[in-house]
């Protein structure tokens, strides 16, 4: 019996030893453009063949390490950070087994050109990175949202399938590099909670109001209500919740036509947003959205959304003033 169980464990560690050795490794640093490492930020390799996803983070001295891979060829990627730096792709990672493969990337800066105080989504993440516990829970069970968040974008977003007409104003969008986006004329930047921002949740039975430091700086969700028969479209709409067991789901219509829905892609007054929350824990809340408009969009139009529990952070006061131009002063001789 005892030489039968030494017999097994010399094969187990002999099995375990081949499938370690036909197993390969990535690892590098992340930069950003100045040299200087980029802790926290997301590491994502994709199998081109199998699809099969393998994620990480770089450390406080801006490495990573991924290990266990199986042989392949793979797709380097790092989604787009806050505001700091664009989004890296390196294709055609070619791993044998045995190997250790290096795979250094340095990010591009973003619109912000890497401006310090311009954004710190990145250092309240990894601020709060170890918080854990269970979801809070208001007093009739439901899960209370209730809290400061580091928010984000997808990190992954598909791409909107948009109709002819609305494909063309986004390009002169593009060309033009944004110049008539409503946030430059500091009118609301978005449709809805999905920018790397805080936002600060506040809940009730039968309200959620959702706090941004972007005009026009909240919006409610009626918990207990329904829609109007003819809103007055608004730049936030009209959104109503409903419970579905602890997802909460928030209907928007009522939109108007002036805001963006992404990089310059327009929308019609049809516009319909339906987002699902949850707080599978504490420290996260992940939120899926569904966006329908039948004049701007062939087919609905989906985005994921993971965010981080902030709880040491406040929001500021903004205010935002058109046409605030600088003007010398004039010097009396």
């Amino acid at each position: 019996m005892r030489f039968s169980a030494i017999a097994i464990s010399v094969l187990l560690w002999v099995s375990i030893a081949f499938s370690q050795a036909d197993r390969a490794v990535i690892t590098g640093t992340v930069t950003d453009p100045d040299g200087g490492v980029v802790s926290g930020a997301p590491i994502q390799l994709t199998d081109v063949v199998t699809g099969a996803v393998y994620k990480t983070e770089t450390s406080r001295t801006g490495t990573f390490t991924v290990a266990s891979l199986p042989r392949g060829t793979y797709e380097f990627f790092i989604p787009t950070i806050g505001f700091t730096f664009r989004p890296y792709s390196k294709k055609e990672l070619i791993v044998q087994p045995g190997q250790t493969l290096r795979a250094d990337a340095r990010l591009e800066w973003s619109a912000n050109l890497g401006t310090v105080g311009d954004d710190t989504f990145l250092t309240i993440r990894n601020r709060y990175g170890g918080l854990e516990g269970p979801a809070p829970r208001m007093s009739d069970g439901k899960p209370d949202f209730s809290g400061m968040w580091n928010g984000s974008e997808d990190p992954n977003p598909e791409k909107p399938a948009a109709v002819a007409w609305a494909v063309k104003i986004q390009q002169q969008h593009v060309q033009t590099d944004f110049k008539d986006a409503p946030s430059g004329f500091c009118l609301p930047g978005e449709v809805f909670p999905s920018s790397p921002l805080l936002y600060k949740f506040v809940q009730t039975p039968t309200l959620l109001i959702q706090l941004a430091e972007d005009p026009p700086n909240f919006r409610q969700v009626f918990l207990n209500g329904n829609h109007p028969k003819d809103p007055d479209p608004t730049w936030k709409g009209h959104s109503i919740g409903k419970w579905e067991g602890d997802t909460l789901v928030v209907d928007s219509i009522g939109f108007n036509d002036k805001s963006w829905l992404t990089d310059g892609l327009p929308h019609t007054e049809k516009l319909h947003v339906i987002e699902r929350y949850r707080r599978p824990d504490l420290a996260h809340l992940v939120i899926d959205v569904t966006i329908e408009d039948p004049d701007t969009l062939t087919k609905p139009w989906n985005l994921h959304m993971n965010w981080q529990l902030a709880p040491g952070e406040e929001l500021i006061e903004y205010i935002c003033s058109e046409n605030n131009l600088y003007k010398p002063l004039s010097v009396e001789k």
